[in-house]
């Protein structure tokens, strides 16, 4: 179709063209007639010489915490035969007018690179793509217009603050791992060294490689599975139940959960209407929760009747201000949910400086990076008492 400037030459061919007919001037007729021949085969061209490129798109890193921005880079390579017209490229972004491109013309069989930066405010996933690319004639009097299927998703994750790596005690979960190790597919035991061989080892522990090397046997030496595991729950009922609120616990919630799975152990995320994430296991696993807390919106006024559903350590995260001020309710919210800990957070003046303590049992957080100096699960033994 014409674009904007082709409309123009088009009308204005047409004028000249009917000022010609009515004062039988060919000083007329013949500029208008080009006119509209200009547009005319612009369009024909435009319509039966499309374009055939394809858009190879690689995002860097492919999940960022809010507020860094991300990179997208692209290549633009011409398929066809004949040499590419001016290209406008739109890449679709959730949230935004998208982002626009102008490619010069492509060689046949040849590439271009383009890249741009994304960037991110708060926590959620974002689609780039589908890409439109308008095929546009070297006098820009025509247009053509085609989708590429050319789409990625980036997470955006609630920021994490690094904090020191704990082991979950294991006091709190009596099958000491042995239902995660199931649950995990994990091996009856780990691998934990080699020692001297002794009388009465079995011979198929010995390893040869490692006995060959020393001159003198050496045995593979095992240690019984110890997985501890750890639930975060958020508290989403109201007045957690907000974006505001949500962006604060679902930051301290990454933060913890990475902390576990760097110690070795399995965490599970849930909230308190009910909704949870697997447990799992594992660096390669911290993916699937981070994705679970950038889409974290609303919650309920009521404790689902389920939660919690795991056995081991739980933390809560709540940003409850009457939590936060009144120990009975700490308590009774402990009680209700086994906590061993709970965290609680002034959503009304987060970012303000001091005002953090810990009792142990009880963290009061006023802004982030405050927890890595607060966070510990070494010292305590049994159900809280707050």
């Amino acid at each position: 179709m014409p674009t904007r400037a082709g409309w123009g030459v088009l009308v204005g061919g047409v004028l000249l063209v009917a000022a010609g007919r009515l004062v039988g001037g060919v000083e007329f007729l013949v500029p208008g007639a080009a006119a509209i021949a200009a547009v005319v085969g612009a369009v024909l061209v435009r319509r039966f010489r499309p374009s055939r490129i394809a858009i190879a798109k690689q995002l860097t890193p492919p999940r960022v915490p809010a507020g860094d921005p991300a990179r997208v880079d692209l290549e633009v390579a011409n398929r066809g035969r004949a040499r590419s017209p001016l290209l406008r490229l739109h890449d679709q972004v959730t949230g935004t007018r998208g982002v626009h491109l102008s490619i010069a013309a492509l060689e046949p069989n040849g590439s271009t690179r383009g890249a741009y930066r994304i960037p991110t405010t708060r926590r959620g996933i974002l689609q780039l793509g589908p890409t439109t690319i308008e095929d546009v004639d070297p006098l820009g009097l025509a247009r053509r217009s085609h989708r590429l299927d050319s789409t990625v998703r980036l997470i955006v994750h609630p920021p994490i603050e690094a904090i020191p790596v704990r082991r979950v005690p294991s006091g709190d979960d009596p099958l000491l791992g042995e239902e995660l190790r199931r649950s995990l597919g994990l091996s009856d035991e780990e691998f934990d060294g080699l020692r001297p061989y002794a009388p009465g080892d079995d011979l198929r522990r010995i390893h040869w490689p490692s006995s060959a090397r020393q001159g003198d046997l050496q045995v593979r030496q095992f240690r019984p599975p110890r997985h501890g595991r750890l639930t975060v729950a958020i508290d989403t009922r109201p007045p957690g139940d907000t974006s505001e609120a949500l962006d604060i616990t679902t930051s301290i919630t990454a933060s913890i959960a990475a902390s576990v799975l760097d110690a070795g152990d399995a965490t599970r995320i849930e909230t308190t209407d009910g909704r949870s994430t697997p447990l799992v296991h594992g660096n390669a696993q911290l993916d699937p929760l981070l994705e679970f807390l950038a889409l974290l919106e609303g919650g309920s006024p009521v404790i689902h009747p389920a939660v919690p559903t795991e056995a081991g350590t739980v933390v809560v995260v709540t940003t409850d201000p009457q939590i936060a001020a009144d120990r009975t309710a700490r308590g009774t919210l402990a009680q209700r949910l086994r906590a061993r800990i709970v965290i609680t957070c002034d959503a009304r003046q987060w970012g303000a400086a001091g005002g953090h303590h810990s009792t142990g049992e009880w963290i009061h957080l006023t802004g982030p990076g405050q927890l890595a100096d607060l966070w510990t699960l070494d010292s305590h033994r049994g159900a809280v008492v707050v």
